[in-house]
């Protein structure tokens, strides 16, 4: 899963720097990221979350309960929800211009909204195929099949890269709304929508292959739906929370870019870099975090079944474990080497140098919340395999009202070129605050939890990955980053050293402080 996860996250990188090159980071290019953005928001909206969180644990309990190992049920809900995608389909796409002014700053000219609108129109076909998706995957979960899930975005990587490549040669300059026509905003519209459908469609075979075959099933009653639909609203609840906070924030960058796009002397940073820099601190999460939760949920989920509390509470020490010793040490090299990195894969094309390093450290600031990050959505699938989305609710609007607090003030106060870093940053720190408080409250109902073995691993796990960064830091920069201009052949250096060395010095360290998830995790790579 973490091999198939990160060829998918490696392609998904080259996608950015390709679209990048492409779009740049000014106004033009969040006009298409706004518009792209929108069909997941949707999804995630109204299906998406309910699916991701509730669907799994019903279908392990119809499989163990059922005679029919959960046939009938699996048909009745893919039927249901493709019904419900496709009428979302057709209404957003008619309201695609209102929801876009709901999203984006009102300093827009109307021809970037005329613009929005049309990437809009293209892209929000997509909420159905990322609903096929995301079920299918779930499907093959529950049938102990994690592998493909991880690969399919490959797909749809691919086909995003060869549109960006068509739309460079066919673009002379940096994109705006004044220069761009219709053909190329069709080009990216209907590459980005095609890149979706590819990555749902590819699952069909897996499925065949597990032993599923659909079959359309319009019988809605009666079948353990109205328990979904009870666990289904506070997750609905949860997306909501998430995606209010969402429309701040998209509204505040967008209008950021517009601001300092009148300053000559400030790098335009807004939206898509906000996003991108996300995006990068996602990677290491998505590699390794969503890799062990992926095998963990159905495991928690049938043990909380079988009401097996030692095994349900082993199973999350030993995953929460795992995750610290491995999203730190991440953490830490994405926080010093984010504006490297941002320099060397988006600084090209419609982009600079300086633009991408703005956005990498924008991505360093991302970065010192990463390890909260990945616990809490550990510690949150641990409710969700019991069938609580109650709980994370209320946990989820403590940390939206964090981020708006936090996040919002530092975006208020600091300078114009900092301002969506400041965004960034208190998003990190509301995570770090939801994280201990969501600790505090998973271990009062598992035990395996309060012991201070974790407090212990997480103060040697952050020692060593300092002492490592801090050293390979200093190298790095008194002997290949110690000039003002830098090429990109020299960047490239400046992360492979550092990179090489934090990684050497970081296992040494933790063999030395006796780190055993780390040696368990060498073993593993060498064994495979």
């Amino acid at each position: 899963m973490a091999a198939g996860t990160l060829a998918s996250r490696i392609t998904g990188v080259l996608r950015d720097i390709a679209l990048v090159a492409a779009i740049g980071t000014g106004i033009f290019s969040d006009t298409y990221s706004v518009a792209n953005s929108i069909p997941n928001i949707i999804y995630i909206l109204i299906a998406g979350g309910a699916i991701n969180s509730v669907f799994i644990p019903a279908l392990i309990r119809h499989m163990e309960d059922d005679v029919d190992d959960g046939k009938q049920f699996t048909d009745q809900l893919l039927t249901l929800v493709g019904l419900i995608l496709i009428v979302i389909v057709v209404v957003t796409v008619i309201a695609g211009g209102l929801i876009i002014h709901l999203y984006a700053t009102s300093l827009w000219t109307p021809e970037e909204f005329n613009i929005a609108t049309m990437f809009a129109r293209w892209c929000l076909p997509q909420i159905l195929f990322y609903g096929l998706y995301t079920l299918a995957s779930q499907i093959l979960n529950s049938r102990n099949s994690f592998a493909l899930p991880m690969y399919a975005p490959i797909a749809n990587n691919i086909v995003v890269v060869i549109t960006a490549l068509i739309f460079i040669s066919v673009m002379s300059g940096v994109p705006d709304a004044q220069t761009v026509t219709t053909a190329q905003i069709n080009l990216l519209g209907i590459g980005t929508t095609l890149g979706v459908i590819a990555q749902a469609l590819i699952l069909i075979p897996a499925l065949r292959k597990v032993g599923y075959n659909y079959k359309p099933n319009f019988k809605f009653r009666n079948v353990g739906n109205s328990k979904i639909g009870n666990l289904a609203k506070w997750t609905i609840g949860f997306v909501l929370v998430n995606q209010i906070t969402f429309l701040l924030v998209s509204n505040l960058t967008t209008l950021a870019n517009v601001l300092v796009s009148a300053n000559q002397n400030v790098v335009a940073v807004g939206f898509t870099s906000y996003q991108k820099a996300q995006l990068m601190m996602m990677l290491p999460h998505s590699i390794i975090t969503v890799s062990v939760i992926t095998a963990l949920l159905p495991r928690l989920s049938r043990q909380a079944h079988e009401k097996d509390d030692a095994a349900f509470g082993g199973e999350l020490s030993a995953s929460l474990r795992l995750v610290t010793a491995l999203m730190i040490p991440s953490a830490i090299f994405l926080l010093v080497s984010g504006p490297w990195l941002g320099a060397l894969l988006y600084g090209y094309g419609a982009s600079t140098f300086a633009q991408g390093a703005a956005l990498g450290a924008i991505a360093s600031m991302f970065a010192l919340g990463l390890p909260a990050f990945s616990l809490f959505y550990v510690l949150l699938r641990s409710y969700y395999a019991q069938e609580n989305t109650k709980t994370p609710f209320f946990i989820n609007l403590g940390f939206n009202g964090l981020h708006i607090a936090i996040g919002f003030s530092l975006f208020a106060i600091l300078p114009q070129q900092f301002a969506v870093a400041g965004l960034a940053l208190g998003y990190s720190i509301s995570y770090v605050i939801t994280c201990a408080f969501t600790w505090f409250r998973v271990g009062k109902r598992v035990p395996a939890l309060q012991n201070n073995g974790h407090l212990r691993l997480l103060i040697r796990v952050s020692v060593a990955a300092l002492l490592a960064g801090t050293v390979s830091y200093l190298l790095v920069r008194l002997t290949i980053v110690n000039q003002s201009a830098i090429s990109a052949p020299r960047l490239g250096l400046a992360i492979t050293s550092f990179a090489a060395s934090f990684t050497v010095l970081y296992l040494l360290l933790a063999k030395l402080f006796r780190i055993s998830e780390v040696s368990a995790v060498l073993a593993l790579v060498r064994r495979k």
